[in-house]
């Protein structure tokens, strides 16, 4: 939600099942088989779901909209089109697919033993240290970030440097990785939530250098 609140509690369940429904399961094994052919990276998975209108995105299941995204990028990158996905819809088969190399159960458990390496190397020094009081930065960008709007204009602490990472904001765009410092930034939940907060409550925010300027009040 691109860190809005004022939505109520976030549900919790005692025993939490890995999925609710036998779908889900099918839509995560169908991201990973795709992702290959699909050419993207996971900012521009959550930036491809960001831009479903509003009121649908609000209306649809976590696993609804990585299928609603998924249908509209594979017409997208031509492995179905519009009359394929409308076929299948109506549990009929379609003419042709497109031939593609066959992934095995271990593959997929390969690739999500393994992971992805996010870290790269900065030849610049870091603007802040550990211990530094900062304030995010309250920008309002129209692409893809990872700046949660409740931490925007808030002052916090650097807890952890982390060195240089991905930056999410362009790659999202695939218009470079451009890489930049991270941060871990502690902020009081009074400081982010108003005085009804509780005031032992503090909430960390692992925060790209861009997202970041010295504190006036520090």
């Amino acid at each position: 939600m691109g860190g809005m609140h004022g939505f109520g509690p976030i549900p919790r369940e005692d025993n939490e099942p890995i999925f609710h429904e036998p779908w889900e399961g099918r839509v995560l094994g169908l991201m990973m088989t795709t992702a290959a052919h699909l050419k993207g990276n996971i900012d521009n998975t959550r930036s491809d779901s960001e831009m479903l209108p509003a009121k649908k995105y609000l209306s649809l299941a976590y696993y609804e909209r990585w299928f609603v995204r998924m249908e509209r990028v594979c017409q997208e990158k031509g492995l179905v089109d519009a009359e394929d996905l409308e076929a299948l819809w109506a549990g009929q088969d379609i003419a042709s697919a497109p031939e593609a190399e066959a992934v095995t159960p271990h593959d997929i458990r390969t690739m999500l033993a393994n992971g992805r390496n996010y870290v790269r190397h900065l030849n610049t020094p870091a603007l802040f240290s550990v211990g530094d009081i900062v304030c995010a930065k309250n920008i309002n960008p129209k692409g893809h970030t990872r700046l949660p709007r409740y931490a925007r204009g808030k002052t916090g602490e650097i807890i952890a440097e982390h060195g240089g990472q991905i930056f999410p904001d362009t790659n999202a765009t695939f218009s470079g990785e451009g890489p930049e410092r991270l941060y871990t930034v502690r902020f009081r939940a009074s400081e982010l939530w108003g005085p009804d907060a509780n005031p032992a409550d503090t909430v960390c925010v692992d925060l790209w250098e861009p997202y970041l300027e010295a504190s006036k009040t520090s």
